[in-house]
Parts: C-alpha cells; sequence; structure tokens
C-alpha cells in the first residue's frame, strides 16, 4: 500500500490489485472528513462511517490471517 504524492498523502492511499481476470487495477482509499471512502476498478465507490470502517478493517484482518501470501 502507498501514499499518493499529493499534498494530503495522509488521506489517500492507493492499494495495487488484481481484477477476477487477473489484470491488474488498484483499490484508492480515502479519508474524507468523518467518512471512509473506498474506490474500486473501475471507479463504483464505497462510502463507510467510521463503524462500518472499523468493521471492515477487523473483517479483512481476519480473512487475511486464513490466506496465504500469493
Amino acid at each position: 500500500m502507498a501514499a499518493t504524492d499529493d499534498q494530503h498523502e495522509d488521506l489517500r492511499w492507493r492499494i495495487p490489485c488484481r481484477d477476477a481476470a487477473g489484470e491488474d487495477r488498484e483499490v484508492s482509499v480515502l479519508v474524507m472528513g468523518d467518512r471512509i471512502a473506498v474506490v474500486l476498478p473501475p471507479g463504483d465507490t464505497l462510502i463507510f462511517d467510521a463503524d462500518e470502517a472499523d468493521e471492515l478493517s477487523g473483517l479483512l484482518a481476519r480473512i487475511s490471517e486464513r490466506t496465504e501470501p500469493a
């Protein structure tokens, strides 16, 4: 996960990933005040409040513990 090169780099991250077809893509995570936006390829955006983002974070942490690195 890498922060962007803009002045708000601590509020925006780009995470490399692959789509279902195996193509290289990027997911962007942005902090927008009291909400968190996750921008998925090809541009769909999910908006979470702090509690929802915390729940998603916990879920992803639990899932990552059950998977093996590629």
